[in-house]
């Protein structure tokens, strides 16, 4: 029987092959590797990796003994009872003797291939289940027990964020075929690339992790530093996550895969809650942000309200970052026929005026590359340079349009700038071809 791993040796473990796991940029290998490591970490005769597909169905993408072998033969060989449990649900299971079990002892595969001990757990990033691990030993009943689950789901943790971020490189390696005419700016995402994710986000995500783990098993909760390195370590997974989300919501605008859900909706629902999310900045700025009355007296249109609260996060979020400590932001809302425009007016330093037909382009970021800092929020801190080109393809994907007005840039007279966005009441039929 395999020793099990725990305490430091386990912690050891955990690091090891979460590095080596963020390392890979195949998911073939990915997969491989990881059930390999599984099997050596639980002492399971067989493993399998399912994962969910977009119409939520499972496909089993590797199967392998723990001699490092493939296994032959067809999805039947396992309990897709247990499976497709785990993975609706996203409760791990663990089978002592799966025959005898009251909930699957009963199901056809169960009984036909005599299964005896079983463990499942889900594959779950940003609280989304992508999809599951699964080992069993035939020959020994008993051999997995309760306290297996927790190293087992910390693997899979980090095991899920490997593969969703080994299927964004591949995802953006088959964006970037269709972006060979835009070297000079590909040359500058690359720079910001190279600035904003210095740090691997699975690293990051299994320091977190292990250090919690750490902190809790020596009672050390209340220590002051330990909480706080934690914290910080939390906020940069977090950030480096925004980042990745951004790069995807860009590329799939850029290459008309993005879907709206359209849905009768309140501008008001959508506005508020950004303005309520920015209090406790615009408290510790000194910074007021008034929204007009008139926003919630316009009428309903037909809109996709998570996009669009994307929109006026990037737009607000901008007058809040080149608006300067103590300055004013006003939300304003006119209706005129079929259309309705929200202006968005801050106090800040303004826009150059060279500038501001550019604002719109990807990656283009105000002022040097070299002043580049990293901040959604602070006072001109800096991003990607996605965020207004997201908002203009959000906007766009709506039938409206978005245009910027600023009588020039000055860090002492401070003209301000006025971003409006412009939305129909009503998203057209498609015209018949």
């Amino acid at each position: 029987m395999t020793k099990r791993l725990e305490g430091i040796e386990l912690l050891d473990f955990m690091l090891r092959v979460s590095r080596q796991m963020a390392e890979s940029h195949s998911l073939a290998p990915l997969l491989a590797y990881t059930i390999d490591q599984v099997l050596t970490l639980v002492g399971a005769e067989r493993g399998y990796i399912v994962l969910k597909n977009g119409d939520g169905s499972i496909d089993l993408r590797i199967r392998r003994d723990n001699k490092g072998n493939d296994l032959t033969g067809t999805t039947d060989e396992i309990s897709s009872s247990v499976l497709e449990e785990v993975v609706q649900t996203g409760v791990a299971v663990v089978l002592s003797d799966a025959m005898r079990d009251p909930q699957f002892g009963h199901a056809i595969s169960v009984m036909t291939l005599r299964l005896r001990s079983i463990m499942c757990v889900p594959l779950v990033t940003r609280n989304r289940t992508i999809g599951a691990i699964y080992v069993e030993n035939r020959s020994i009943r008993g051999r997995f027990r309760e306290s297996d689950l927790a190293p087992l789901q910390l693997f899979a943790n980090q095991a899920a964020i490997a593969i969703e971020n080994t299927e964004l490189i591949e995802n953006l390696k088959i964006a970037n075929e269709h972006l060979t005419e835009l070297d000079e700016l590909k040359n500058n995402f690359i720079i910001l690339i190279s600035h904003e994710l210095k740090t691997p986000l699975t690293a990051v995500s299994t320091n977190t992790q292990l250090m919690n783990m750490i902190i809790e098993k020596a009672g050390l909760q209340n220590d002051p530093m330990l909480s706080r390195t934690a914290a910080n370590l939390d906020k940069a997974t977090g950030r480096m996550q925004h980042v990745i989300d951004e790069i995807v919501q860009f590329f799939r605008i850029a290459s008309g895969q993005l879907e709206l859900a359209i849905n009768k909706i309140r501008l008001c629902d959508v506005i508020l809650p950004v303005v309520n999310n920015l209090v406790t900045v615009c408290e510790e700025r000194k910074l007021t942000i008034e929204v007009a009355e008139d926003i919630k007296r316009l009428p309903l249109i037909d809109a996709d309200s998570r996009q669009l609260k994307v929109v006026f996060q990037n737009i607000i979020g901008n007058a809040v970052k080149y608006t300067p400590d103590g300055g004013e932001i006003k939300i304003e809302a006119s209706c005129v026929e079929d259309r309705i425009e929200i202006a968005v007016k801050d106090t800040g330093i303004g826009v150059p005026f060279e500038e501001q037909k550019r604002v719109f382009d990807m990656f283009h970021v105000l002022g040097s590359l070299s002043t580049h800092s990293t901040s959604k929020i602070a006072y001109r801190g800096g991003g990607f340079g996605l965020g207004l080109p997201i908002a203009r393809g959000i906007v766009e994907a709506h039938r409206g349009c978005v245009r910027l007005e600023s009588h020039g840039y000055d860090e002492v007279l401070l003209p301000g700038t006025t971003c409006t966005v412009t939305l129909p009441c009503f998203v057209p039929e498609p015209e018949a071809i």
